[in-house]
């Protein structure tokens, strides 16, 4: 079963993998004005060490909200340093969006 709004509020982890590679997440409710979705959150997909085909921070693929009221919902995908607004179907489907793709297996509130 997928994770709902309350099972992912709140939620952080991150896996370290053999391949030197990394998935981070972070989710949380947030009534901060910066961020008028009521979520504040990062997934993330990269690189311990950034090389040519991440991006300086070693990103590979990662949404974020950090500047929400100013720039709306980005994704990173490398090497374009430049992120894409996307249009925010909500947090669940984002989650699901996020891990269907990577290729890395899916970890969460729900299922460890």
């Amino acid at each position: 079963m997928d994770p709902d709004a309350d099972d992912l509020d709140g939620y952080e982890r991150a896996n370290v993998y053999e391949d030197g590679t990394v998935v981070r997440i972070s989710i949380r409710r947030t009534s901060d004005s910066a961020y008028p979705s009521g979520w504040r959150y990062t997934f993330h997909y990269g690189s311990l060490t950034p090389d040519e085909q991440t991006l300086e921070d070693g990103t590979i693929r990662r949404y974020d909200n950090a500047h929400e009221d100013t720039k709306g919902h980005e994704i990173h995908v490398a090497p374009d340093p430049e992120p894409e607004i996307i249009n925010f179907p909500g947090i669940e489907e984002l989650y699901l969006r996020f891990w269907d793709e990577i290729p890395k297996p899916k970890f969460g509130p729900t299922n460890g």
